[in-house]
């Protein structure tokens, strides 16, 4: 997928995520993702999804959890491509041991932030 397309789909899941962050933060997996977005929402390669992950918090503050800290699995645990998004957007890194729990807080801090803009 192009660079162009990715940033087209950015946007829109971008506003999908604050929608679901301004309304108590409650987690997405990609089925979710799909269903609320307004334009159709390609089968992406996992590479892709990677790119829009990143394309989506690129101008998030680094003193902000990530709003796609609100993508999970399908169990609604930590997607699996979180440490790479931290990692692209030069992130601190997380121990494996310390991930989950520090996914869990981040998804807090997301709820307690987000609660009133």
């Amino acid at each position: 997928m192009s660079s162009a397309a990715v940033e087209g789909l950015a946007a829109p899941a971008r506003e999908v995520l604050m929608d679901a962050a301004r309304a108590g933060g409650a987690v997405l997996t990609w089925g979710d993702l799909r269903a609320r977005l307004k334009e159709p929402l390609p089968h992406l390669h996992p590479d892709d999804q990677g790119e829009l992950l990143v394309a989506i918090d690129r101008d998030t503050p680094q003193d902000e959890p990530l709003l796609t800290t609100l993508m999970a699995s399908a169990d609604i645990s930590q997607h699996w491509l979180y440490p790479h998004v931290r990692f692209s957007l030069d992130r601190p890194r997380i121990p494996e041991e310390d991930l989950a729990a520090h996914w869990a807080r981040e998804v807090l801090k997301l709820r307690q932030i987000w609660r009133h803009r």
